[in-house]
């Protein structure tokens, strides 16, 4: 779609920045522009994940706690180093882990290094599950951005790559103070 074909259509965040301007006419609405979208936009993908997942019984957090230790096969992967992987507090994590542990899809091995920690491994079934699933996963995030050109792809990638680098760097100041 051609810029000027993609301007003529309006979408929710359009209506909302007309509405913001007639009651606030000096509001800057740009960042409105950009920040609306994304979390409509992450309220889309959420959706297409979870009813792809659900097909494998998993929700996007399981899946998340399974791919990172499919992927990283060789690693003693603590709950810690989980934790800093997916971003998420210990107490969401521990669920996470004991609901995959129910499931036979993931185990607890003794730390050697540290006797009260343990090593988080994808069974057998776990990691066999999660290889059949991140196939669709891919598939459902490669539908999702189908309507972009390869170059309009790696644009966007490369622009949220920027932002969230400019919300880490700004989270590790403010961490510091």
């Amino acid at each position: 779609m051609t810029e000027a074909a993609n301007q003529k259509l309006r979408d929710f965040v359009d209506s909302l920045e007309e509405e913001w301007k007639a009651q606030v006419p000096a509001l800057p609405t740009e960042p409105i522009s950009v920040v609306a979208r994304l979390v409509r936009m992450s309220y889309y993908i959420e959706r297409r994940v979870a009813v792809n997942l659900a097909r494998y019984d998993l929700t996007r957090g399981e899946f998340e706690v399974l791919a990172v230790l499919t992927r990283n096969p060789n690693e003693d992967i603590t709950p810690k180093i989980l934790q800093t992987k997916i971003l998420i507090t210990s107490g969401g994590l521990s669920n996470r882990i004991r609901k995959l542990e129910e499931k036979g899809l993931l185990e607890r091995l003794p730390d050697p290094s540290d006797r009260r920690g343990v090593i988080l491994k994808a069974t057998e079934k776990g990691k066999a599950l999660t290889l059949e699933a991140v196939t669709s996963h891919v598939e459902v995030e490669r539908q999702l951005v189908a309507g972009l050109s390869q170059d309009e792809q790696k644009e966007l990638a490369s622009l949220l790559k920027h932002l969230i680098l400019l919300q880490q760097q700004e989270l590790n100041q403010n961490s510091l103070r």
